[in-house]
């Protein structure tokens, strides 16, 4: 089986740069592209040195050869990007609540705002594997 290559948005918060160690550790992944706004153009070695074996650099935008985006972006932003990833055929995993909620007049009132892509709420999984495993794979 070849392996996954993975992209993370926003690798420079607490939940991204770990994405980045787990993942890089991980037999079956390959960390191929990763995004910072403040960071860009750095290498993310000299950003993060516990990932020194890494040889990437932090960028705007994500690379196209990827399988599989992580975002790790703030919650609220993570919304922003998630439909134009989706739309290039991309999937998406987003640790943030932005996707959380299967019905979005929740929304408003646990998170204090209107979701803008309800119909993207349909297909997403929370990803509790011991709840939804098939629905994952």
């Amino acid at each position: 089986m070849s392996p996954i290559k993975a992209g993370i948005i926003n690798v420079t918060g607490y939940i991204g740069s770990d994405l980045a160690r787990l993942l890089y550790q991980h037999p079956q992944v390959e960390l191929e592209s990763v995004t910072g706004r403040s960071t860009a153009g750095q290498e993310l070695a000299d950003v993060f040195p516990y990932l020194s074996k890494t040889r990437l650099s932090i960028k705007d935008e994500l690379d196209s050869n990827i399988n599989v985006v992580f975002s790790a972006m703030p919650h609220r932003s993570s919304i922003e990007v998630v439909p134009s990833l989706l739309k290039k055929g991309m999937k998406v995993i987003d640790v943030s609540a932005d996707f959380r909620l299967k019905n979005a007049s929740e929304y408003p009132r646990w998170y204090g705002f209107d979701h803008p892509s309800p119909e993207l709420l349909k297909q997403a999984v929370y990803g509790l594997p011991e709840l939804h495993r098939d629905d994952i794979a």
